[in-house]
């Protein structure tokens, strides 16, 4: 028999597949990402809005995107998120003729 590993579903799925939809933010978890020994910062959130990606339906987003793990991790944004319960309606989309992403309000 070939050996093999079975990979551990995730309760996330890749925010690129939301670029550029807005949505509101719920609350935010650190979500590192790490493979054959590198490890890149990451964050998870959970959006209030439902996408339906490949038929199934998510609210929940992982991302190593360093503009928006950085915005993401900082003191004002856990405050907001403590105060309100909410940020946004934000969207990610990419950088007009650049190769990085921003984080803006919708």
């Amino acid at each position: 028999m070939t050996d093999f590993k079975i990979g551990k579903s995730s309760d996330s799925i890749s925010m690129k597949e939301i670029d550029g939809k807005p949505f509101t933010i719920l609350s935010v978890e650190d979500s590192n990402y790490e493979e054959a020994g590198k490890v890149s910062e990451g964050v998870k959130f959970t959006t209030k809005e439902s996408f339906t990606i490949d038929g199934a339906k998510w609210n929940k987003f992982h991302t190593t995107r360093d503009v928006v793990v950085k915005r993401l991790r900082e003191p004002d944004v856990a405050q907001a998120l403590k105060a309100s319960g909410a940020i946004g309606p934000l969207v990610c989309e990419q950088a007009k003729g650049k190769k990085y992403f921003v984080l803006r309000d919708a």
